[in-house]
Protein backbone atom coordinates (compact mmCIF):
# COMPACT_ATOMS: atom_id res chain seq x y z
CA UNK A 1 0.00 0.00 0.00
CA UNK A 2 3.08 2.67 0.62
CA UNK A 3 4.88 1.36 -1.96
CA UNK A 4 1.76 2.20 -4.83
CA UNK A 5 1.11 5.25 -2.56
CA UNK A 6 4.96 6.42 -3.64
CA UNK A 7 4.42 5.20 -7.14
CA UNK A 8 1.33 7.82 -7.19
CA UNK A 9 3.25 10.11 -5.54
CA UNK A 10 6.10 9.97 -8.31
CA UNK A 11 3.94 9.99 -10.92
CA UNK A 12 1.43 13.03 -9.75
CA UNK A 13 5.03 15.14 -9.35
CA UNK A 14 5.99 14.25 -13.02
CA UNK A 15 2.59 15.56 -14.10
CA UNK A 16 3.25 19.11 -12.47
CA UNK A 17 6.37 19.31 -13.98
CA UNK A 18 6.69 22.15 -16.70
CA UNK A 19 6.68 21.00 -20.29
CA UNK A 20 9.76 21.59 -21.73
CA UNK A 21 10.15 23.56 -25.05
CA UNK A 22 12.10 21.35 -27.09
CA UNK A 23 12.90 24.31 -30.05
CA UNK A 24 13.51 26.66 -27.07
CA UNK A 25 16.16 24.35 -25.91
CA UNK A 26 17.39 23.39 -29.13
CA UNK A 27 18.01 27.44 -29.95
CA UNK A 28 19.89 27.57 -26.76
CA UNK A 29 22.51 25.03 -27.00
CA UNK A 30 22.90 26.62 -30.52
CA UNK A 31 23.92 29.94 -29.78
CA UNK A 32 26.30 28.41 -27.47
CA UNK A 33 27.57 25.71 -29.55
CA UNK A 34 28.39 28.67 -31.63
CA UNK A 35 30.19 30.79 -29.10
CA UNK A 36 32.33 27.85 -27.90
CA UNK A 37 33.56 26.74 -31.70
CA UNK A 38 34.53 30.31 -32.05
CA UNK A 39 36.72 30.41 -29.09
CA UNK A 40 37.99 27.03 -29.17
CA UNK A 41 37.93 26.46 -32.50
CA UNK A 42 35.84 24.25 -34.98
CA UNK A 43 38.46 21.50 -34.76
CA UNK A 44 39.46 22.02 -30.94
CA UNK A 45 35.69 22.59 -29.52
CA UNK A 46 33.89 18.82 -28.27
CA UNK A 47 30.28 18.18 -27.45
CA UNK A 48 31.87 17.94 -24.21
CA UNK A 49 32.97 22.04 -24.04
CA UNK A 50 29.21 22.87 -25.56
CA UNK A 51 27.36 20.72 -22.54
CA UNK A 52 30.13 22.47 -19.70
CA UNK A 53 29.03 26.29 -21.27
CA UNK A 54 25.83 24.97 -21.51
CA UNK A 55 25.78 23.74 -18.27
CA UNK A 56 23.85 20.46 -18.44
CA UNK A 57 24.86 16.81 -18.92
CA UNK A 58 26.36 16.25 -22.38
CA UNK A 59 23.57 13.52 -23.17
CA UNK A 60 21.20 16.15 -22.59
CA UNK A 61 23.05 18.23 -26.55
CA UNK A 62 23.03 14.37 -28.29
CA UNK A 63 19.30 14.26 -27.55
CA UNK A 64 18.91 17.09 -29.42
CA UNK A 65 22.18 16.56 -31.73
CA UNK A 66 22.63 13.18 -32.55
CA UNK A 67 26.33 14.26 -33.91
CA UNK A 68 28.78 17.44 -33.71
CA UNK A 69 28.46 17.84 -37.73
CA UNK A 70 24.45 17.66 -36.97
CA UNK A 71 25.00 20.38 -34.19
CA UNK A 72 27.39 22.28 -36.44
CA UNK A 73 24.44 22.40 -39.61
CA UNK A 74 22.17 23.82 -37.11
CA UNK A 75 24.56 26.75 -36.27
CA UNK A 76 25.28 27.07 -40.51
CA UNK A 77 21.63 26.79 -41.23
CA UNK A 78 20.96 29.58 -39.19
CA UNK A 79 23.15 32.06 -40.44
CA UNK A 80 22.43 31.21 -43.94
CA UNK A 81 18.70 31.49 -43.01
CA UNK A 82 18.92 34.83 -42.09
CA UNK A 83 21.19 35.57 -45.17
CA UNK A 84 18.41 34.56 -47.45
CA UNK A 85 15.82 36.49 -45.75
CA UNK A 86 17.18 39.55 -46.01
CA UNK A 87 18.01 38.84 -49.70
CA UNK A 88 14.53 37.72 -50.19
CA UNK A 89 13.20 40.82 -48.88
CA UNK A 90 12.85 43.97 -51.25
CA UNK A 91 15.37 45.75 -51.97
CA UNK A 92 16.31 48.69 -50.08
CA UNK A 93 18.95 49.97 -52.37
CA UNK A 94 22.58 49.67 -52.74
CA UNK A 95 24.40 48.76 -49.43
CA UNK A 96 21.25 48.29 -47.33
CA UNK A 97 20.87 44.48 -47.88
CA UNK A 98 24.34 43.92 -46.31
CA UNK A 99 24.21 46.36 -43.59
CA UNK A 100 20.72 44.21 -42.47
CA UNK A 101 22.72 41.65 -42.70
CA UNK A 102 25.31 42.99 -40.24
CA UNK A 103 22.81 43.79 -38.56
CA UNK A 104 21.66 40.35 -37.98
CA UNK A 105 25.13 39.04 -37.31
CA UNK A 106 25.69 41.83 -34.60
CA UNK A 107 22.74 39.86 -32.17
CA UNK A 108 24.78 35.80 -33.58
CA UNK A 109 28.75 37.47 -34.22
CA UNK A 110 30.12 34.29 -32.94
CA UNK A 111 28.02 31.89 -35.74
CA UNK A 112 28.56 34.76 -38.27
CA UNK A 113 32.09 34.24 -38.35
CA UNK A 114 32.48 30.80 -37.82
CA UNK A 115 30.69 30.66 -41.10
CA UNK A 116 31.71 33.72 -43.18
CA UNK A 117 35.64 33.40 -42.02
CA UNK A 118 36.29 29.69 -39.87
CA UNK A 119 34.83 27.55 -42.04
CA UNK A 120 36.54 28.16 -45.22
CA UNK A 121 39.90 26.74 -43.89
CA UNK A 122 37.97 23.72 -42.14
CA UNK A 123 38.02 20.43 -43.83
CA UNK A 124 35.04 19.74 -41.70
CA UNK A 125 33.30 22.60 -42.29
CA UNK A 126 34.42 23.74 -45.86
CA UNK A 127 30.99 22.47 -47.41
CA UNK A 128 28.96 25.07 -45.45
CA UNK A 129 31.29 28.19 -47.47
CA UNK A 130 30.33 26.08 -50.55
CA UNK A 131 26.32 25.81 -49.70
CA UNK A 132 26.86 30.02 -48.86
CA UNK A 133 28.67 30.85 -51.96
CA UNK A 134 26.30 28.94 -54.09
CA UNK A 135 23.36 30.63 -52.00
CA UNK A 136 24.57 33.49 -52.65
CA UNK A 137 24.32 33.74 -56.20
CA UNK A 138 20.96 34.03 -57.46
CA UNK A 139 20.43 37.06 -55.10
CA UNK A 140 23.06 38.86 -56.67
CA UNK A 141 22.06 37.78 -60.89
CA UNK A 142 19.23 40.44 -59.79
CA UNK A 143 22.01 43.33 -60.88
CA UNK A 144 23.41 40.94 -63.71
CA UNK A 145 20.81 40.17 -65.88
CA UNK A 146 21.41 39.62 -69.72
CA UNK A 147 20.14 42.47 -71.49
CA UNK A 148 18.09 41.37 -74.90
CA UNK A 149 20.51 41.48 -77.78
CA UNK A 150 23.62 40.14 -75.75
CA UNK A 151 26.37 38.32 -77.07
CA UNK A 152 25.61 34.18 -77.05
CA UNK A 153 26.26 32.50 -73.38
CA UNK A 154 25.36 35.66 -71.66
CA UNK A 155 23.44 33.64 -68.94
CA UNK A 156 26.36 31.79 -68.07
CA UNK A 157 28.89 34.46 -68.08
CA UNK A 158 26.72 36.28 -65.44
CA UNK A 159 26.64 33.95 -63.00
CA UNK A 160 30.55 33.90 -63.03
CA UNK A 161 30.39 37.63 -62.86
CA UNK A 162 27.90 37.14 -60.20
CA UNK A 163 30.48 34.66 -57.72
CA UNK A 164 33.13 37.59 -58.11
CA UNK A 165 30.97 39.80 -55.54
CA UNK A 166 30.79 36.72 -53.31
CA UNK A 167 34.16 37.53 -51.78
CA UNK A 168 34.09 41.03 -51.97
CA UNK A 169 30.38 41.31 -49.58
CA UNK A 170 32.44 37.72 -47.17
CA UNK A 171 35.43 40.14 -46.48
CA UNK A 172 33.42 43.26 -46.38
CA UNK A 173 31.26 41.94 -43.46
CA UNK A 174 33.43 39.94 -41.91
CA UNK A 175 35.55 43.51 -41.36
CA UNK A 176 32.09 45.01 -40.33
CA UNK A 177 31.37 42.55 -37.83
CA UNK A 178 35.02 42.80 -36.57
CA UNK A 179 34.66 46.87 -36.60
CA UNK A 180 38.07 46.96 -37.91
CA UNK A 181 36.96 49.16 -40.77
CA UNK A 182 36.52 52.65 -38.77
CA UNK A 183 33.09 53.55 -40.16
CA UNK A 184 29.74 54.28 -38.59
CA UNK A 185 27.00 52.57 -40.23
CA UNK A 186 25.58 55.40 -42.52
CA UNK A 187 29.25 55.62 -43.47
CA UNK A 188 29.32 52.30 -44.53
CA UNK A 189 26.38 51.86 -46.49
CA UNK A 190 27.57 55.08 -49.02
CA UNK A 191 31.16 53.16 -48.94
CA UNK A 192 29.55 49.73 -49.93
CA UNK A 193 26.89 51.20 -52.61
CA UNK A 194 29.69 53.12 -54.69
CA UNK A 195 31.12 49.76 -54.59
CA UNK A 196 28.05 47.79 -55.69
CA UNK A 197 27.71 50.28 -58.64
CA UNK A 198 30.95 50.22 -59.95
CA UNK A 199 31.36 46.45 -59.99
CA UNK A 200 28.13 45.99 -61.41
CA UNK A 201 28.66 49.24 -64.28
CA UNK A 202 32.30 47.30 -64.72
CA UNK A 203 31.18 43.65 -64.57
CA UNK A 204 28.16 44.10 -67.42
CA UNK A 205 30.72 45.95 -69.32
CA UNK A 206 33.33 42.97 -68.91
CA UNK A 207 31.27 40.00 -69.33
CA UNK A 208 29.29 41.58 -72.38
CA UNK A 209 26.16 41.47 -70.71
CA UNK A 210 24.45 44.33 -73.09
CA UNK A 211 24.47 44.38 -76.26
Amino acid sequence: MIMNEKAEGRRAARRRMPRVDRSARQAQYVRVAAQVFYERGLQRASMQDVADAAGVAKILIYRQFPSKDALLAAIFEEVLSEIRAVYDSPWPGYGGAVIEVLRRARGNRAAYLLLLRDSRSDPEARRWYAIYEARQIEPFLTFLKPAEGAPPGAEDRARRAAHTLIGIVTETLINWIEDRDGLDDEARVRWFGHIAREWRRISRAVYRLDP
